[in-house]
């Protein structure tokens, strides 16, 4: 399943680091976080999608405690 979201991110190295942590997930296939765009992508099993997406979430809040990854 791939699925868009809106993610406010401050910087483009923050974005980075945020691909980066998230690509390491076990169930990604893929993302992008585009800093300029402030969008996410984020390409993962449809059985385990949601589950994926929250462990996505908490690991862009701790290397960013203020992103906002919302629907949309």
């Amino acid at each position: 399943m791939k699925k868009r979201f809106h993610c406010e991110v401050d910087c483009a190295h923050c974005a980075a680091k945020i691909e980066d942590a998230i690509r390491a997930i076990e169930g990604v296939e893929e993302v992008t976080v585009n800093f300029i765009a402030q969008k996410m992508t984020l390409v993962a099993d449809d059985a385990r999608f949601d589950s994926v997406l929250e462990e996505a979430i908490a690991k862009a809040k701790k290397i960013e405690p203020d992103v906002v990854i919302s629907a949309g």
